[in-house]
């Protein structure tokens, strides 16, 4: 039985050696469409090699995060000791600061201000596992799209196309050799990037002996006072000093709800590093929803936990 591979290989051959005439234009965009399928079908299998690669190797390099108008130069260095996840970043480019992550643990800056203005949600990327649970999510459409090169390293660029207009997509350049996330984009609703990050340099090396890729399952639903918005389940929730905060994910996106009492009216509206944020107060209680979402997303969810 021929491969795809080789299939592909001999259809290109009979492209370039027969002349396309009228008649067989039709035929050979059919063929175009067979031959995409066996693509399609594998990107789920490089999806499912991120995990993998994360768990089975050490990585160190240089990273340029990007978030808006924000640019931050990071090094890295992530090692596995036992299992156990270790991470650190730090800045290369303005203020010294540090992040260090311990498995599930994370540690920052010695001073507040350092703490708040490091880019946090660059750390919450670097782990990548949330994008190999893309894989079966039917609110996400996956595809293979182009190869590219990225630090000096061949990759496979990975589509991760939100099915509508309620959540954002992404790009992933996977290295070919490892599985190893060397660059995302992250894009709105609109098909603009609203973050990306890139390694320029890295070096891998296998973690000793053989490792074990943990599977990330999501959380089963909690019993909600919301309706779900578009797949969105709550799937965590927690109680202080008066005020709830729900968790809402879809598998790949998350949007965190905060609800407290408060006898001001008001409305607000922010976005900062690619999260948007909504605010809302009705004179009893006040409403605020935030996540790497579009805004009407944040809306809808508004609108839903007044009712």
């Amino acid at each position: 039985m021929m491969r795809p591979k080789s299939l592909l290989a001999g259809l290109l051959l009979i492209t370039l050696a027969t002349p396309l005439a009228a008649q067989e234009r039709g035929w050979l965009d059919s063929g175009k469409q067979w031959v995409q399928q066996f693509w399609s079908d594998d990107s789920g299998q490089w999806l499912g090699r991120i995990n993998g690669a994360v768990s089975n190797h050490n990585y160190k390099g240089v990273l340029v995060f990007v978030q808006g108008d924000n640019i931050n130069t990071l090094a890295i260095e992530h090692r596995m000791d036992n299992g156990v996840e270790n991470l650190r970043m730090r800045t290369l480019s303005g203020m010294p600061r540090e992040l260090v992550k311990k498995g599930g643990k994370i540690q920052r800056g010695s001073s507040e201000d350092s703490a708040q203005s490091f880019p946090a949600s660059a750390s919450g990327q670097i782990t990548f596992s949330h994008f190999a649970s893309a894989e079966g999510n039917k609110w996400y459409k996956i595809r293979l799209a182009e190869k590219a090169r990225v630090a000096g390293r061949s990759t496979q660029v990975v589509e991760i196309k939100a099915e509508d207009a309620w959540r954002y997509s992404y790009r992933l350049w996977l290295d070919t050799e490892t599985g190893l996330p060397l660059k995302v984009i992250t894009l709105d609703e609109r098909g603009f990037a609203v973050e990306q990050f890139m390694f320029t340099q890295i070096e891998i090396t296998p973690v000793p002996g053989k490792g074990k890729a943990p599977k990330r399952r999501l959380p089963p639903p909690l019993k909600s006072p919301f309706k779900e918005v578009k797949g969105f389940q709550v799937i965590a929730s927690e109680s202080r000093a008066g005020s709830t905060q729900y968790l809402f994910s879809d598998g790949l996106s998350s949007i965190s709800l905060y609800v407290e009492p408060s006898k001001l009216k008001e409305k607000a509206q922010m976005h900062r590093d690619g999260v948007n944020g909504l605010m809302l107060g009705d004179g009893n209680i006040r409403y605020v929803a935030m996540g790497k979402v579009p805004v009407a997303t944040l809306e809808k969810i508004l609108a839903q936990t007044q009712r």
